[in-house]
């Protein structure tokens, strides 16, 4: 009898930002980790999800116009059916 193999835990993880980082450039690119192909999002301050662009097998969000502040991103990856899959645990950050 074969044995069945388990299916790795899906995870979706915030590299960059660090936690607490203070962001002091114009525009930031926010760094995502996850180990499936699917769609990836993040959002911002409890706003609407927005869609992140794949490049060289990390995810990112190009943050630009940001308010100066403490913020709190959360990243999800989604199935090619929009499934929730995952979500991060919350990261913060401020800008300045």
């Amino acid at each position: 009898m074969l044995k069945k193999e388990k299916e790795p835990k899906v995870y979706v993880v915030i590299d960059y930002p660090k936690e607490n980082e203070i962001i002091n450039h114009p525009s930031y690119s926010i760094k995502i980790g996850t180990n499936i192909n699917g769609k990836v999002e993040i959002s911002i301050d409890g706003g609407d999800w927005q869609l992140c662009r794949e490049a060289g097998g990390s995810r990112w969000y190009d943050w630009a116009n940001y308010t100066k502040g403490k913020h709190n991103i959360i990243a999800r990856v989604c199935d090619d059916k929009g499934k929730i899959l995952e979500k991060s645990s919350a990261r913060r950050c401020s800008s300045i």
